[in-house]
């Protein structure tokens, strides 16, 4: 994977889980790293699993996004295309949808006592 950027972190499997960026300049959250560049899941790269970047899946999944989701999507007459890279903004710059559901669900219980006069 080459140098190790200033931002990009291996996540943590004990903790709760990284923020997902929009963007890509150095701000990347990886799998695992390789130990050149701090790496710290040994037995993964033990047995041979290699430095890897957390996939679109993966970021989406952290973000609450149902499975059956898609994000890199190919052109129609209808729509453009949408590739990793714009799938990767499009879920950094999401509200987890399991927050934006509480969230509404928390309005709506108290939505007479702010906007109902």
């Amino acid at each position: 994977m080459g140098k190790h950027c200033q931002g990009q972190t291996e996540i943590k499997l004990d903790s709760i889980a990284p923020t997902i960026r929009s963007e890509h300049h150095g701000n990347i959250e990886f799998r695992r790293l390789s130990t050149e560049n701090g790496g710290q899941h040994s037995g993964e790269l033990e047995s041979g699993l290699k430095e890897r970047r957390l996939t679109v899946r993966e970021c989406a999944r952290l973000q609450t996004f149902p499975n059956e989701y898609q994000f890199i999507l190919p052109k129609t007459p209808n729509t453009v295309s949408v590739n990793a890279s714009n799938a990767y903004k499009i879920i950094g710059n999401a509200v987890p949808c399991v927050l934006a559901y509480n969230i509404a669900m928390n309005l709506s219980k108290k939505w007479k006592d702010y906007f109902v006069q």
